[in-house]
């Protein structure tokens, strides 16, 4: 069943709570992707919402996470532009309810993890590319669009990493951020 047929209504006059029962009861496959991006985006604004109380927020963060999910299981997605959205989330409740390890919304190690897995290549290979971008092909320079979308969300983080071989990895990949279109 649809999320749409689910809810029977608006989204935004819902709890977190019955939006959480509803998007695990819906169909992912059968969904259409914007009623996922729309959960998204309604999460996403209310993670964000400084007058709800911590715990509120996160469980909004989670539920912003699960229609990333859930947009991905859709298919209708490109999944690099799902993960731009799951890197934004994630950064912000890094950011803003601090870091935990071993937690799948926070690990900051596992975001930045995540996010140089997805470039699937070097440093020196984006830098390479990012000074010749302009002679490149469009497909090749959406990519390194999307790479500059990966990591933009990541330079806040440098205030909170301490850890030494991630900070210089990260210091690193935020170096060829002003480099890419």
């Amino acid at each position: 069943m649809s999320l749409s047929a689910l809810i029977g209504g608006s989204f935004s006059s819902r709890s977190v709570e019955e939006l959480q029962r509803i998007s695990a009861r819906a169909d992912g496959t059968t969904t259409h992707w914007q009623e996922w991006e729309t959960l998204r985006e309604l999460s996403d604004g209310r993670m964000r919402d400084d007058r709800q109380g911590a715990e509120t927020r996160l469980q909004w963060a989670c539920l912003a996470l699960t229609a990333c999910q859930r947009k991905r299981e859709s298919g209708q997605v490109p999944p690099v532009k799902i993960l731009v959205d799951e890197v934004n989330i994630r950064a912000y409740a890094v950011l803003t309810f601090g870091p935990r390890q071993g937690d799948s919304l926070r690990d900051v190690q596992d975001l930045c993890s995540m996010v140089f897995h997805e470039i699937g290549k070097t440093y020196e290979e984006v830098i390479n590319e990012a000074e010749e971008w302009r002679s490149l092909p469009p497909n090749r320079i959406l990519r390194l669009r999307y790479v500059k979308n990966l990591l933009t969300p990541l330079r806040p983080l440098m205030e909170i990493v301490l850890e030494n071989p991630l900070r210089q990895r990260l210091t690193e990949w935020l170096s060829v951020i002003p480099h890419l279109p």
